[in-house]
């Protein structure tokens, strides 16, 4: 593997490269960056076939929350093209019902433009109360709704509530797999990863304690660091050149 590995990010539900501003600006010396934008197609298939297009022929690949459902549909439109997966507080289940009730409310704010009232709704959600920094991970989540917009968010809900139950290939995912979530979290519990990596052969699994479903803001240097320890293992073993 290069030096610089040919990275892609893919944020979660109302989240764009904001949320990886730690991650981009610590692993540049490691990583050759790019951070989808999920908000351009209204399915998994399609937010996959644009993510991927300007990637090199062999890249890895680096997804959060929702974002996850894009990396699966990414491992079955090109897995031959993945040197490694990182999910991070994910699920490889289908849209369940709790899920979709919370989402009904956030498209009718989204539609007034009240993206303050959908990031204070979420924000209790995604981050450990201990974590908020004293609530400055909730504006931050504000401000990515807002550039979102309400077309962005109506395109992303529609995406993620259709995708896929991406359970069965799991097994068929064959490169590196680093599994990363919060013990506390809330939105794709624990299990919803023991889950996948116990699915994907040869998968890790790292917990983070005092974590909700957020790592790289709650956590954002030990986050940075874990990532960064599975990228020099990626180029250890050889993986992309």
């Amino acid at each position: 593997m290069n030096v610089s590995v040919p990275l892609l990010i893919l944020p979660g539900h109302l989240c764009n490269r904001r949320l990886f501003t730690h991650q981009t600006n610590h692993l540049s010396d490691v990583a050759d960056i790019a951070v989808a934008d999920l908000y351009g197609a209204d399915s998994v298939r399609r937010l996959a076939a644009i993510a991927i297009a300007p990637m090199p022929r062999e890249f890895v690949v680096l997804a959060n929350s929702m974002g996850g459902a894009v990396a699966f549909e990414v491992m079955r439109q090109v897995p031959e093209r993945v040197a490694g997966l990182a999910l991070v507080g994910t699920t490889a289940r289908p849209e369940w019902p709790s899920q979709h009730a919370r989402r009904r409310p956030a498209a009718e704010l989204a539609a007034r433009g009240d993206f303050k009232s959908i990031a204070e709704m979420y924000g209790p959600v995604f981050f450990h109360p201990e974590r908020t920094q004293g609530g400055a991970h909730i504006r931050k989540l504000e401000l990515m709704i807002e550039e979102a917009g309400y077309a962005g968010l109506r395109n992303q809900q529609k995406a993620f509530t259709d995708r896929p139950d991406s359970r069965p290939t799991l097994p068929d995912i064959s490169c590196p797999t680093f599994v990363l979530c919060g013990r506390d979290d809330v939105v794709t519990p624990l299990d919803m990863s023991k889950e996948i990596a116990d699915g994907i052969p040869n998968a890790q699994l790292t917990v983070l304690d005092t974590c909700g479903h957020i790592p790289m803001l709650e956590w954002p240097e030990e986050t940075t660091g874990l990532i960064r320890r599975w990228l020099n293992s990626l180029r250890d073993q050889g993986g992309s050149s």
